[in-house]
């Protein structure tokens, strides 16, 4: 029996619903294999397979800096170990003609002085000693520690010259520098977004970067390194550093089509970890050869900050990433084969 023209309509139409819900069948059954796939082994097949697992790390890290920072607050009444230069103090340099035991020197004056915060360092050039530093918050009793000082240090009261900065001054110092952090950071944050134009990707660039200075700042206060002006110079650097790192694995993963995601990751990984290992490199020679205070604060918060960064950029933003990329596939390809049932 003849089909009539409209049964005719929609046995076309039925075809055509099917040979479109087959298609969409093949696309979620390539995603599946390349899911699955086994090209990567070891490391790699399970950074892989648990990226969702391993997303956790970095935001338990972060969750235990953020304690450890409000400890450190509740506990001092400031949220970082401020040195003489952010506070104000007394910084007293004395050479020193023969080796001088530093730790010996500072118990004997924190014992003299127990009230106050003392801090001696050595000051050493290519292995040898050349001179110690001695700083404390009080301004009062510089005479004091010379004239105690004379005691294990013959004339160091003639030799010594001394550096005070007020409190008001090392105050201003530390307001000016935390609002230049504060302003470099938000204007990340907006050339991330008009880069990307995206919300999610954005935001893992942005968290990222505050990942990375909120957990370095509490490793440097657990170390008890007490911040200069320099080491907050370092924190800038560091934005710096995070920010090249998360652009550089989001404009692979999101602007390049070639390969799978995690293909591209991976890509994204050997010239990103390429860059850190040379820039650490680099920082590891300085610490090593640089007998300057200053300049070893500088390195040592961006060595630590790097290898955090490594942690954040590779297992945060990495997993952040890849779940958007592969939600919003999944969402796609549902919206389709409901517009094909429709039709």
């Amino acid at each position: 029996m003849a089909l009539s023209r409209r049964e005719r309509r929609e046995q076309k139409r039925r075809l055509l619903k099917e040979q479109r819900l087959e298609q969409f069948r093949m696309l979620e059954e390539q995603e599946k294999k390349a899911k699955t796939r086994d090209e990567y082994k070891g490391f790699l097949k399970f950074y892989d397979q648990s990226y969702k697992k391993l997303l956790f790390i970095p935001f338990i890290i972060l969750l235990i800096a953020i304690i450890s920072i409000i400890v450190q607050t509740a506990t001092t009444g400031d949220f970082i170990n401020r040195g003489v230069s952010l506070k104000g103090g007394i910084v007293i340099t004395i050479p020193v003609h023969e080796p001088i035991d530093v730790e010996d020197i500072e118990s004997f004056l924190k014992t003299h002085f127990p009230a106050d915060d003392i801090d001696v360092r050595s000051i050493a050039e290519f292995g040898e000693q050349k001179a110690i530093i001695i700083s404390s918050d009080n301004l009062d009793i510089v005479k004091d520690i010379l004239e105690a000082t004379e005691e294990k240090i013959p004339g160091a009261k003639e030799q010594s010259s001394t550096e005070t900065t007020g409190p008001s001054l090392g105050a201003g110092f530390f307001k000016q520098t935390m609002i230049a952090l504060i302003i470099a950071f938000i204007f990340m944050g907006i050339v991330v977004f008009i880069y990307f134009r995206t919300f999610v990707p954005s935001m893992a660039v942005i968290l990222c970067a505050f990942s990375d200075i909120v957990v370095t700042l509490a490793i440097i206060n657990l170390l008890g390194i007490k911040l200069s002006t320099a080491g907050i110079a370092a924190f800038l650097m560091l934005i710096g550093y995070s920010v090249d790192t998360d652009i550089l694995l989001s404009t692979r993963v999101l602007k390049r089509k070639e390969g799978s995601v995690f293909d591209r990751i991976i890509s994204a990984a050997k010239t990103g970890l390429t860059m850190n290992a040379t820039t650490m490199v680099a920082i590891i020679i300085a610490l090593i050869l640089s007998q300057s205070e200053t300049i070893r604060q500088i390195m040592i918060i961006l060595l630590i900050g790097l290898i955090v960064d490594i942690i954040n950029t590779w297992l945060q933003n990495t997993g952040i990433l890849r779940y958007y990329i592969e939600h919003k596939s999944k969402r796609a390809v549902k919206v389709n084969i409901v517009e094909a049932i429709e039709k």
